[in-house]
């Protein structure tokens, strides 16, 4: 039987085929998902170390902008500098590069390589770093914080899962901040199927404000802020959006020339407000009953 990993309800409405697999929407909560679980298989050789390798982890501008980006988001949603965060997800550490002259910072990715990598460009945080899915993360409870998820909810299995772990791992009033492609944005909405960031199995879930309200809410966590950006991209990552959406599309030899070329690290700005940032804290265990029944919590709206 098939069932909402958000809800756990016994429906799921189906909503696209695509890369061979279904999309599903839940008849009850509305959240979508796919519904053929990838095999461990399928997961080993998606984030094989040419995924981590591609244009979108190039040390360029549109890198730089992103991290500096984030570091003011996770500062927005009030977490002073110098505290200890997790980069749950943290690939093949480029973000720490970026983080760690401003936090005590830790990481996790569920990619062996991604880690090795990140060790190698961040030695002295070699013992801070983990390799494994993120709900088995080997850290003390209430140790962090900060828990920082850049464009990670969006590939896991079981996110609710991955958040009560991370939730145990917070201190009372510690924050969650995290992105993720918003299912709710007009480009979303317009696009469909055809919606740049809806490539599975890479991508397993979609999120939108409701959804993501309730994922917190059903963890312990009050969002706080919510807010639906564009995003900063080089030639070569957009290239292999596009790739990836419109198969086909450009002609290969041109998509060489322009991911390899000159102008593979030129920057662009995308205006699409598709991707949501969002800013969350941990409540008192005592609060469970707000926890559980409350999910609009007082959200700070916005675009930019």
């Amino acid at each position: 039987m098939e069932l909402c990993r958000l809800c756990a309800h016994p429906r799921l409405q189906t909503k696209w085929r695509l890369n061979a697999v279904t999309v599903g929407r839940c008849e009850t909560c509305g959240f979508v998902q796919v519904k053929e679980r990838p095999t461990p298989g399928q997961m080993k050789r998606l984030y094989a170390q040419g995924y981590f390798e591609r244009g979108k982890y190039v040390d360029d501008l549109a890198w730089r902008l992103e991290q500096k980006r984030r570091l003011a988001w996770v500062g927005l949603c009030g977490v002073p500098r110098g505290a200890r965060v997790l980069d749950a997800g943290c690939a093949a550490g480029d973000g720490l590069l970026f983080a760690k002259r401003h936090y005590e910072m830790w990481g996790q990715d569920i990619s062996e390589q991604a880690v090795e990598m990140a060790r190698a460009k961040n030695p002295e945080l070699q013992d801070r770093l983990q390799a494994g899915p993120l709900e088995d993360a080997d850290f003390p409870e209430g140790y962090f914080d900060a828990i920082v998820m850049w464009d990670v909810i969006e590939h896991l299995w079981d996110p609710k899962a991955a958040l009560a772990h991370m939730s145990r791992l917070l201190r009372p009033g510690g924050r969650l901040c995290l992105s993720t492609p918003n299912l709710g944005s007009v480009a979303a909405r317009l696009l469909g199927k055809r919606w740049a960031f809806m490539t599975p199995p890479e991508h397993l879930c979609f999120f939108d404000l409701n959804t993501m309200q309730r994922l917190l809410a059903d963890n312990g966590l009050e969002m706080t802020h919510w807010r639906s950006k564009g995003k900063w991209v080089n030639t070569g990552f957009l290239l292999y959006k596009l790739g990836r959406v419109f198969p086909g599309l450009i002609n290969p030899a041109l998509q060489g020339f322009l991911r390899n070329g000159p102008l593979a690290k030129a920057v662009i700005y995308a205006p699409t407000f598709d991707v949501a940032y969002v800013g969350s804290r941990l409540l008192p265990k005592s609060n469970d009953a707000w926890r559980v029944n409350h999910v609009q919590g007082a959200v700070s709206h916005g675009g930019k």
